[in-house]
């Protein structure tokens, strides 16, 4: 089995952007054109680009249109929900980290450091390999999404006497 690699649909397509301008340039065929730019960012030909893809469309789904919610690492041990409205999700972390080390920076008062300072990515990488295994996410998989974040919030205190530490509830980040 290969390995899933997370990529987002709109890397996929400036991959094909990418992919379309090399065949334009090499005269080579569609085909090999896709499978090049692939291999160019670590994946092993464009059907893995493709599988990776469809893979992560859930998760992507969830935070653009639906709910995810960031749980305590500890109050996830408590976490249950019987009828399957929401699933773990390994993957969210790959939308979902930018916004919580923003809001934690905040909270820091470490705001000034602005994006462009060359400590600030070396800064982000850091906690994201020792910040981000303080959360558990999971995604809502419900036909229906609910009609507000406090919906969701009703919904989660069906499954947990914690709340969530936060929630995207349609691409909007809210703490908790």
């Amino acid at each position: 089995m290969r390995t899933q690699i997370i990529i987002t649909s709109a890397s996929v397509e400036k991959l094909k952007q990418k992919a379309r301008k090399l065949k334009r340039e090499s005269g080579i065929s569609h085909h090999e054109a896709l499978d090049l730019v692939a291999k160019e960012v670590h994946f092993n030909h464009w059907h893995h680009v493709a599988e990776s893809a469809k893979a992560f469309e859930p998760t992507e789904r969830a935070y653009y249109f639906g709910v995810i919610i960031a749980m305590d690492v500890k109050d996830a041990m408590d976490f249950r929900d019987p009828s399957g409205r929401f699933v773990e999700d390994s993957s969210a972390f790959a939308l979902c980290a930018d916004d919580i080390y923003r809001y934690i920076r905040e909270a820091d008062e470490d705001a000034d450091m602005l994006a462009t300072d060359p400590h600030y990515e070396e800064d982000r990488l850091e906690w994201m390999e020792e910040g981000l295994m303080n959360f558990v996410f999971f995604r809502y998989t419900a036909s229906t999404v609910p009609g507000s974040v406090d919906g969701v919030a009703g919904i989660v205190d069906e499954c947990s006497f914690w709340p969530p530490e936060f929630i995207w509830y349609k691409n909007s980040f809210q703490e908790w």
